[in-house]
């Protein structure tokens, strides 16, 4: 098992001259393999949309290119384009999804795989909606991504143990 060095830093000058600089980095440790690969991300989805990274259950269950969900311990996706925006969708079993909008130049990151979202149990009085139109996202098993206006370049990178 390996450790991963993490180091983010932010500097900016401002128009009054202050130089601003903040660096912060981080160890995970029990990194047993990474995954880091940049992908042409079309604009338009094929079948069921461009899946770039999948997540499951168990080992038995694994198959190329796909996670363990227990065993992610950082996950990066960076968006090379100079111009253009991604779309990036956490989905989960049932095909719903979140949405992020990943702007050129920019970075979403995630220390694991759980996106335990607000349940409308959390905040409706039980039986008061309807699960037609609403329901709980809670977990994703799938990362899709699309470009918005002109094919780009996506970079992930996935540690785990």
């Amino acid at each position: 098992m390996a450790d991963l060095k993490i180091t983010l830093q932010e500097s900016i000058v401002l128009p009054n001259r202050n130089k601003e600089v903040l660096t912060n980095t981080a160890t995970i440790s029990g990194v047993n393999q990474i995954l880091r690969r940049t992908d042409t991300i079309a604009t338009d989805f094929s079948g069921s949309g461009i899946e770039i990274l999948k997540f499951i259950d168990s080992e038995e269950e694994q198959t190329a290119g796909s996670f363990v969900k227990s065993d992610v311990k950082y996950l990066r996706i960076t968006n090379l384009d100079t111009t253009n925006s991604a779309l990036i969708y956490l989905v989960d079993t049932n095909e719903e999804s979140v949405l992020f909008k990943l702007e050129a130049k920019k970075s979403l990151m995630f220390g694991n795989v759980d996106f335990n979202a607000t349940q409308n149990g959390d905040y409706v009085v039980e039986g008061v909606w309807d699960e037609d139109y609403y329901s709980s996202f809670v977990y994703y098993d799938t990362i899709k991504a699309k470009a918005e206006t002109a094919d780009l370049q996506l970079e992930y990178f996935v540690a785990s143990a």
